[in-house]
């Protein structure tokens, strides 16, 4: 989301807006919407899976008790085995016992964003966008990743085939690779 804020604000600074593993909001819909598709989907899941946990979107505080859905271990979360399983699956083990020692209280300020106009097809809409699918991402699954990718003008779509959601720890090499070539191909 910060890609697309940074693109919103300044469309005349960034050459390509490049997305891994992150939400894809369009020009449509209010700010909010990616997430609450996302928020969406997770309650389909939970009827297949009745143990997964789901965020209230409308919550925006970020004390210890408030921890997103990943980083927390209480009741309401996924807990930090299922972090292991669902973000870190990839990754080396030394990379997952760093990220936790670095995690902090968040928040995806939903309410806040369903406040703001969609993003501007002047600003936002006329930067060129690349997303880079992580195809063994299991919490922005490939699926929703092309659900995303379809509904808003995607100069590029790339691909790495083995990464998970950290991609770059579970793929750096081919993630600077394709990063790479991007910013020779835009700047």
């Amino acid at each position: 989301m910060n890609v697309a804020f940074a693109a919103e604000a300044f469309p005349e600074k960034v050459a390509a807006a490049v997305f891994v593993t992150a939400v894809l909001p369009d020009c449509a819909n209010p700010c909010s919407h990616v997430f609450e598709q996302v928020h969406r989907l997770l309650r389909i899941f939970k009827q297949t899976d009745p143990k997964l946990s789901i965020w209230d979107l409308t919550d925006s505080v970020t004390d210890a008790e408030h921890v997103t859905l990943w980083y927390s271990s209480g009741p309401n979360s996924c807990g930090k085995i299922s972090a292991w399983h669902k973000i870190y699956q990839l990754s080396p083990p030394e990379d997952y016992t760093l990220s936790q020692s670095l995690a902090r209280a968040s928040s995806f300020y939903v309410a806040d964003l369903q406040r703001q106009a969609p993003f501007n097809e002047t600003r936002y809409g006329a930067v060129s966008k690349m997303y880079v699918v992580c195809k063994q991402d299991l919490t922005t699954v490939e699926d929703y990743q092309r659900q995303m990718i379809a509904g808003c003008a995607v100069a590029e779509v790339r691909e790495i085939a083995d990464a998970d959601h950290m991609v770059m720890f579970s793929t750096p090499a081919e993630l600077a690779g394709h990063l790479n070539e991007i910013a020779n191909t835009y700047a």
